[in-house]
């Protein structure tokens, strides 16, 4: 399976060396476990419009089903050996690099209030429900 270049073409972030780090994750993840990841939090609050452009995103959040997360547990210190470290918490996986971290979250029943979506039909992300009227 060759690494889809879909951060890294959409630009989703200005550094593009964060976006070959989301595009090799996604690629990893999906290879474990046969299924895109999602992004979540401020990333994706961003694609749906319910942050401005212009947020300061801390970290980068993707979440998998809890059986998917379980697949990538034996393989979290060699799914992104460019990490300067690797921690395992019980609700997600934190994947520290120079300037950022990534996290990967276990999908729990908390997430019932979003919907999946597709950014540019490349990339895969959970947003908020809007409010029925």
């Amino acid at each position: 399976m060759q690494v889809e270049n879909n951060f890294k073409d959409l630009k989703i972030f200005e550094n593009d060396k964060l976006n070959q780090y989301c595009d090799l994750l996604v690629h990893r993840i999906k290879e474990i476990t046969g299924v895109s990841p999602y992004l979540v939090g401020s990333v994706a609050k961003i694609m749906s419009g319910h942050l401005p452009e212009d947020y300061e995103i801390k970290d980068i959040d993707f979440i998998i089903s809890s059986f998917e997360f379980r697949k990538i547990l034996p393989h979290r210190n060699s799914l992104f050996p460019e990490a300067k470290s690797v921690e395992m918490r019980p609700e997600r996986v934190i994947i520290h690099l120079e300037k950022f971290a990534i996290e990967i979250w276990n999908y729990k029943e908390r997430n019932i209030d979003k919907e999946p979506k597709i950014y540019k039909n490349k990339i895969h992300y959970l947003c908020l429900l809007e409010p029925k009227q």
